[in-house]
């Protein structure tokens, strides 16, 4: 009877962990080239990402060649360019001007500008806007995993790292939502596809009040915007070994 209970807790293990995606995206400038992208804020060298759409665990780790980027915006979702959606996508804002890196989250107003934190839509006149998560730089918002910056001298790279819980994010409704309406918020998701907007920026001057939200963000900006990336996800036997390894995950599928 032990041995019945152990292999049916084993099976439903395997099946709610096979149930699970986890797309990943490796973009390097040896390999895939670096046409079209602005380098004024930074030379970019490489990009990791994830997404696993059960946990809904974001990571976004991108390696700069010189040492002189000082945060970056990045909008991101599961093809298009971000560019123009608005209403649909989580801006990121990630701070690494001054020590610890403080990362805010704002609804995207799908302008080609990086001012989501002062106008919320692209709408005629100013939108209020709308503000999803921040953290102080000590002590991060729950949903900030890691929010990280780290020099290696010897080579002269500088790389960023973010993790997220994007469950927050990804279950936002928008406050100026899209044409199509609420339904179409993505947060920061992508599955087999990605499309990227991000903007690093050099010189960076951002400023907060006291509940942590941007009131100034400014700097040179560089940028790689693109779009159909495709990503790479493991094998469903991939995730059978996972599951005996006792990692347990439900699924949630974006609509």
């Amino acid at each position: 009877m032990k041995m019945t209970i152990t292999a049916l807790m084993g099976a439903a293990m395997i099946s709610s962990v096979a149930s699970a995606d986890v797309y990943s995206w490796d973009w390097s400038a040896a390999v895939n080239g670096t046409s079209g992208l602005n380098m004024a804020a930074g030379e970019f060298q490489s990009i990791h990402a994830e997404y696993n759409d059960a946990s809904e665990r974001f990571l976004w780790s991108v390696t700069f060649a010189d040492q002189i980027t000082d945060g970056y915006t990045l909008a991101i979702n599961d093809g298009p360019n971000p560019k123009g959606h608005a209403g649909e996508l989580g801006l990121i804002y990630f701070d690494a001007s001054n020590g610890a890196p403080i990362v805010t989250v704002y609804a995207y107003n799908g302008v080609n500008s990086q001012n989501s934190y002062a106008d919320g839509s692209p709408a005629a006149g100013t939108q209020a806007p709308d503000m999803i998560l921040a953290s102080d730089g000590v002590t991060n918002h729950a949903s900030i995993m890691q929010a990280s910056v780290v020099d290696d001298m010897m080579n002269g790279t500088r790389t960023m790292t973010l993790e997220l819980d994007a469950t927050i994010i990804n279950n936002h409704i928008p406050a100026n939502p899209g044409p199509d309406g609420p339904s179409e918020w993505t947060g920061v998701q992508f599955a087999e596809l990605l499309g990227l907007w991000m903007h690093p920026v050099t010189n960076l001057n951002a400023s907060y009040d006291s509940e942590m939200a941007l009131t100034s963000w400014g700097g040179t900006q560089g940028w790689f915007d693109g779009a159909n990336f495709t990503t790479t996800v493991p094998a469903p036997g991939a995730f059978a070994l996972l599951g005996m390894g006792g990692l347990v995950m439900s699924r949630r599928r974006r609509s």
